[in-house]
C-alpha cells in the first residue's frame, strides 16, 4: 500500500479495553463516492467534517452541500474500534440490529499520518456506498 497511514491495535467494539474517544474537525480538500467499485461522484470542496463526541456518542456533521445527495448531513455513532490502519466509528459493529437507513453511514474510517487526520471514509449500506474525504 504506498499510504503510510498510523498503526492501531485491533480493538474491535473495545473487547480489549477502552479506546479514547475524540471530537475532530476536518477541513477536507477532495471528496469521491464509490459503488460496485467504481467511482460514482467526486469533486474538489472546501467543505467540512466536524464530529463531537458527547455522551460517549459522536455526532457528526458533513457541512456541505454538494454531497448531500450520497450522505446524510447530520448521523452519530454510538461504537469505536482501532484496527490496523484506522479508528473505526460504528452503529452496530457486530450487527446486532440489522438496522439500516438511506445514505446514514454505517461506519466511520479515520485515516492517520503522523499523528494528523489526513482521510475520514463512510460506509453506508443502503445503498452500498463509500464516501472518501480527503485533506
Amino acid at each position: 500500500m504506498a499510504d503510510n497511514w498510523d498503526r492501531f491495535p485491533s480493538n474491535i467494539g473495545e473487547m480489549l479495553g477502552p479506546i479514547e474517544k475524540k471530537s475532530f474537525v476536518f477541513n477536507y480538500k477532495k471528496f469521491e463516492v464509490w459503488q460496485g467499485g467504481t467511482c460514482i461522484f467526486a469533486g474538489n470542496s472546501n467543505g467540512q467534517i466536524i464530529a463531537q463526541v458527547i455522551n460517549e456518542q459522536l455526532n457528526v456533521t458533513v457541512d456541505d452541500a454538494s454531497i448531500n445527495n450520497h450522505i446524510k448531513s447530520q448521523f452519530s455513532f454510538g461504537e469505536i474500534s482501532t484496527n490496523n490502519d484506522r479508528i473505526m466509528w460504528s452503529k452496530d459493529i457486530f450487527n446486532s440490529s440489522d438496522k439500516v437507513e438511506r445514505n446514514n453511514p454505517d461506519i466511520s474510517s479515520l485515516f492517520y499520518k503522523q499523528g494528523v487526520l489526513c482521510k475520514v471514509t463512510f460506509t453506508i449500506h443502503d445503498p452500498n456506498t463509500l464516501v472518501e474525504f480527503y485533506s
